[in-house]
């Protein structure tokens, strides 16, 4: 089949066409850093990219639900810790009321001491983080203990996701966390006043009892949020990796070799240098032949 002027015109100008889409492509990769900036540049790594991005920010969220946690629970932590030094010091009360030496009168400014920690661990089981009580379940919104120490809370458990299939409660309900099991903080307080103001010496030697019961309640409770503390510390630094190597992963996907690219750029250039100059040389015969 004989090559015509036009057949030579086509075939130089798909030439062109493919060296500028090239030098487009690859000018738009070194602009954008990215080797994949649409779907048709590479299906299978811009799946593989939407995969590792979504991942990461789940990742991101479940370190931002762990922050959240760790806060919420070294607060809490912090108030069980003045609840066991408070009833150390009820207790302290409690010995010297106990002894025969102390009169009656004696015992009267030990129960105005002691009536003041019970009001001081009211209001620390009412405490507050931000404007949720977080001793009252999930009623964040109402105290957890009347002037009456009533509880005014329920037995709900806040959780939050700390991973895809785990989660943790970040919260002790008052009723919990201020009862040694048979009795509440502020009973075994109240009770004890009681029997130092009506100088009940037995009455006082038995609520040494109660009150040690309390102390290692209390106790027991720090335990336990200390092991929450340490979970979400060892969980964090395992989504830190995870997401460390999610983010290579997912550059190693996307992210363009810029070297690489400046390289093939230049030769892109010449090629088309290259192209244009046979161009000139073969349509200007092709001219003169079609002239003559």
């Amino acid at each position: 089949m004989r090559t015509t002027p036009f057949m030579i015109y086509n075939q130089l100008t798909r030439e062109l066409q493919k060296n500028f889409s090239e030098m487009a492509r690859l000018q738009e990769r070194l602009s954008s850093g990215k080797k994949i900036n649409r779907p048709s540049d590479d299906a299978t790594g811009m799946a593989r990219s939407i995969d590792y991005k979504l991942t990461i920010n789940a990742g991101e969220q479940y370190k931002r639900n762990i922050d959240e946690a760790n806060n919420y629970l070294s607060f809490t932590d912090s108030i069980m810790a003045s609840v066991t030094d408070s009833l150390k010091r009820a207790k302290e009360l409690a010995l010297q009321g106990a002894t025969g030496t102390v009169d009656a009168a004696s015992r009267l400014p030990l129960s105005k001491e002691v009536g003041q920690i019970r009001d001081h661990l009211l209001s620390l089981a009412n405490s507050r983080l931000g404007n949720r009580y977080v001793f009252s379940g999930f009623k964040t919104g109402t105290a957890a203990f009347s002037s009456t120490f009533t509880y005014n809370g329920d037995s709900g458990g806040i959780e939050v996701a700390i991973d895809k299939n785990a989660k943790i409660a970040i919260n002790i309900p008052g009723d919990d966390a201020f009862s040694n099991g048979v009795a509440t903080f502020f009973n075994v307080l109240d009770t004890l006043k009681t029997d130092l103001e009506n100088n009940n010496v037995s009455g006082v030697q038995s609520a040494i009892t109660s009150i040690d019961d309390s102390i290692s309640s209390a106790v027991n409770k720090r335990a336990e949020i200390g092991s929450k503390l340490s979970r979400l510390d060892d969980q964090r630094k395992r989504l830190d990796s995870s997401n460390y190597n999610m983010k290579i992963a997912l550059s190693n996907t996307q992210d363009a070799d810029i070297a690489e690219t400046i390289g093939e750029l230049s030769k892109t250039e010449i090629a088309l240098q290259s192209l244009r100059e046979s161009s000139s040389r073969i349509l200007s015969q092709s001219l003169l032949d079609f002239l003559r």
